[in-house]
């Protein structure tokens, strides 16, 4: 039980703590990150100020700016962490490769799913991918670190009962 409402939560938390962190920093070493980002943070950041300055109250186009950011960074650095943590937990999942490759799976997809069509991807996109799959990684390798390859249960630390 302390499992599900201590230690699960925390190893989330540092997961998607750590994930944000290497997106952070992969966003401005790689050279096709940063482009992106730059380009989107710049445009962004410029229509934002524009519609600030064009409308009487400026309250609700901020409100659903930070809404907008807001469910971008869940979508991307909260979501797969999440999900894969619940099934393995479920499922009695322990494994490092699977946390790891399942969560850099999922994460890796998410703007495939999203975009819903079915069009090949340009190398500029596979990029994307590929970076968001490493973010995926590390989340799933963090949190495997933090909660452990054992299976606990009621008996005991490691499920025997003494």
């Amino acid at each position: 039980m302390i499992r599900w409402l201590l230690l699960i939560p925390f190893a989330l938390l540092i997961a998607i703590g750590a994930s944000g962190t290497f997106f952070l920093i992969a966003s401005i070493v790689d050279p096709v990150m940063a482009v992106l980002t730059g380009d989107t943070l710049f445009v962004g950041f410029w229509s934002l100020v524009d519609a600030v300055f064009a409308a009487e109250d400026p309250g609700p186009i901020v409100e659903g700016a930070f809404l907008t950011v807001g469910r971008i960074v869940f979508t991307l650095l909260v979501l797969p962490p999440l999900m894969i943590a619940v099934v393995s937990e479920v499922l009695g999942m322990r494994s490092l490769l699977w946390h790891a490759l399942a969560t850099a799976t999922l994460t890796a997809a998410v703007p495939f799913i999203l975009r819903g069509s079915a069009r090949i991807a340009s190398p500029a996109e596979l990029h994307v991918s590929l970076v968001l799959g490493l973010t995926g990684a590390v989340a799933g390798l963090v949190y495997w670190a933090i909660i452990g390859g054992r299976k606990t249960g009621p008996a005991g630390i490691d499920g025997k009962i003494s």
